[in-house]
């Protein structure tokens, strides 16, 4: 009966997964706004993370969705204003803006999601039980919450929308292999060709530069880093009584760890072209 349990949370966080990369790509195909509606809707998920469990069951009282909900919402607007990192006059020549996207914004996403999390801490007061556990975990949820914005660079890069659907494919190639209910080992190796596979799928059926090998390539490590996703946010719930309230949290975070590859995809779009 626990493994068929096991199963299911994995099957339905992994949907999840493929319907938010799945959103991902026609938001990319549309304008990059509503790829960054789509990756709010990710950071979301995460901020609604369910909280801690001690090792007697009980609830670790943890203010969590502001610092995450922060740290998300300042990486995706820097993301898409990056102008707004520039320094005085006579410094702006650092920020020069690129056509190959930007993720600048990571740094100082963790910075406010940390400082909010420091200060949700002051303001409890139930005795600030747990607080390192407490608070460790608050600023986890926020960097990866702003992690999430790699898909924003990725849709902005030269590789554009091409990019974000080879990488989506192969975080959705992924998950779904992860979710099959065998040999841990052989399904997680088995997930990372299957991501190369629907990476270089899409690679050779797009309209782009990218070529089969940089599908093959992105598709794998968005796999390996999607299925790194379920595995962690699993880890982090599975001490609840009831795990399943916690099954788009897994979900949200195979989204989130995979966007920095994506990003990169698009930065070697853009280093392949100069």
């Amino acid at each position: 009966m626990a493994g068929i349990m096991q199963t299911m949370f994995r099957l339905r966080s992994s949907l999840l997964t493929v319907v938010l990369a799945g959103v991902l790509v026609l938001a990319a195909h549309a304008d990059v706004w509503v790829v960054a509606a789509a990756v709010v809707v990710v950071q979301v998920l995460i901020a609604s993370a369910p909280s801690l469990a001690d090792v007697r069951g009980r609830s670790v009282p943890t203010p969590r969705f502001i610092p995450a909900m922060l740290g998300g919402l300042v990486a995706t607007g820097l993301t898409l204003y990056p102008r707004g990192l520039r320094g005085a006059e006579g410094t702006q020549d650092v920020w020069g803006l690129s056509d190959s996207g930007m993720l600048a914004g990571i740094i100082p996403a963790v910075a406010v999601a940390l400082f909010a999390a420091l200060v949700t801490q002051m303001l409890r007061s139930d005795g600030r039980r747990e607080l390192t556990t407490s608070t460790s975990y608050a600023v986890s949820l926020g960097v990866a919450a702003a992690l999430a914005s790699g898909w924003i660079g990725g849709a902005q890069s030269l590789g554009g929308s091409s990019v974000v659907a080879i990488g989506a494919a192969g975080v959705a190639a992924g998950v779904l292999v992860w979710a099959l209910p065998f040999d841990r080992i052989l399904m997680g190796s088995a997930a990372i060709v299957a991501g190369a596979a629907g990476g270089a799928v899409v690679a050779f059926t797009v309209d782009s530069v990218v070529t089969v090998i940089f599908g093959i390539a992105v598709g794998s490590a968005a796999a390996l880093f999607a299925v790194l996703g379920q595995v962690f946010g699993r880890a982090w719930v599975s001490a609840r009584s009831h795990a399943s309230v916690g099954w788009g949290f897994p979900g949200a975070m195979s989204i989130a760890l995979a966007a920095p590859i994506i990003y990169v995809g698009g930065q070697l779009v853009a280093a392949s072209m100069l």
